[in-house]
Parts: structure tokens; C-alpha cells; sequence
């Protein structure tokens, strides 16, 4: 595919959510030249973790808004960005949600596992690696909000020192996987957020 035909952000909408709601969201962060695409993603069945299924409402900001849409624009589309973001996120806080297991399946679901099956945010760092920021429902909207603050610092200084950043060396220390989804988790006590591959999730929700 060629850089010009990916998109610099993509927003996840279930198959029947109203046109009216999403034209209304994607307005409080749309500007000109920014290529932002919609899709609607049917409802379906998975066999996999929970934090690989999909959510029902996801955000994927992806290299060519960090590479050179967020240059052009500026730091006002930045912060434009992270408001509408709070706004979709804050849709896990209102929408109530939950894994179903098959029937004969009913012990694969983790009795731990707390993180929201409505929203999540993938941000694509300098050297193509995705992060998944999950969140979890048993902490309060701040702290969701701060996580977003949180991870956006670290995925802009990664474009601007890569590979000197925290980011990276944040990643390189925990993550042992090259490639794969690295899972932003925000820790319960300290409120940071805190990297996982699917193998350190595996530990975490047994």
C-alpha cells in the first residue's frame, strides 16, 4: 500500500451505531487534509484472549498522522485529538458490556480479567510497533483520561528521539516479543501505564 493511501487515523464503530452520533464525534477532531477514515465492524465471534478481541468502539492512530500530519498541523490538532479521544473513551463509562464463553467453553473467560470490552486506543510508534491501550472499568474516568495523556507524551517524544526514548527502552525492557501488540495496561495503585505482550497478559489474567 502506498504511505499516501494509509490512513492518519481510523475509528472503529459497531454496524449499528447511528451516522448522526459519528458525524457528530468525528467533528470535534476532524481538520483539513487530515485523512481520517470510519468503518463499522460487525458484531462476530472470537476464539482468542480477551485483549485481542476487538472492541466495540476502537481509535488507531497510525504512523502518517505522527510522521507528518501532526507536523503540518501543530500542537492545536494534537490537543483537539486527545479531547475527542476522552469523549469516545468516555463511552466504556457509560456503556455496559461484557464477555459471553461458548457453552462449552464457559471456563476460557479469566475470572481477573477487568479491562473494558467497549473502548481501546492502538497508536503506532516510529518503528511500527502498535500499542493497545486498554482500560480498566474498575478505575474512574480521570485516570482513563490521564493514561491517554500519558501514552501520547511517550509516543511523541518516541517520533522525535527514537530510538534514545522511554518509550522504547520502556518496551525493550519489559517486552521480549520483536513484533506482536504490546498491551498498555494502567496499573491500579500507581496509575501509570504499564507494557505487556500476550505472554506477561497470560501471567497477569490466569
Amino acid at each position: 500500500m502506498n504511505s499516501k493511501e494509509i490512513p492518519d487515523i481510523v475509528l472503529i464503530y459497531p454496524d449499528d451505531c447511528p451516522d448522526k452520533l459519528i458525524e457528530d464525534e468525528i467533528k470535534e477532531f476532524y481538520s483539513s487534509h487530515l485523512n481520517l477514515k470510519v468503518q463499522k465492524a460487525e458484531k462476530d465471534a472470537w476464539m482468542a484472549f480477551e485483549w485481542v478481541v476487538p472492541t466495540a468502539f476502537g481509535v488507531y492512530i497510525l504512523k502518517p498522522y505522527f510522521d507528518s500530519f501532526l507536523k503540518e498541523a501543530g500542537k492545536d490538532h494534537y490537543l483537539l485529538l486527545k479531547s475527542g479521544l476522552k469523549k469516545i473513551v468516555e463511552k466504556g463509562k457509560i456503556i455496559k458490556a461484557r464477555f459471553i464463553a461458548a457453552k462449552q467453553s464457559t471456563k476460557k473467560l479469566s475470572e481477573d480479567y477487568n479491562q473494558s470490552v467497549v473502548v481501546s486506543i492502538e497508536l503506532q510508534t516510529k518503528n511500527n510497533r502498535h500499542i493497545k491501550l486498554l482500560f480498566d472499568n474498575e478505575l474512574d474516568k480521570t485516570d482513563w483520561e490521564d493514561a491517554i495523556d500519558q501514552l501520547f507524551d511517550l509516543v511523541i517524544e518516541n517520533y522525535e528521539s527514537y530510538p534514545n526514548d522511554k518509550l522504547s527502552e520502556n518496551i525493550n525492557t519489559r517486552i521480549e516479543k520483536e513484533n506482536g501488540i504490546v498491551y498498555g495496561v494502567i496499573n491500579p495503585k500507581t496509575k501509570k501505564v504499564e507494557f505487556f505482550d500476550d505472554r506477561k497478559l497470560c501471567k497477569k489474567y490466569k
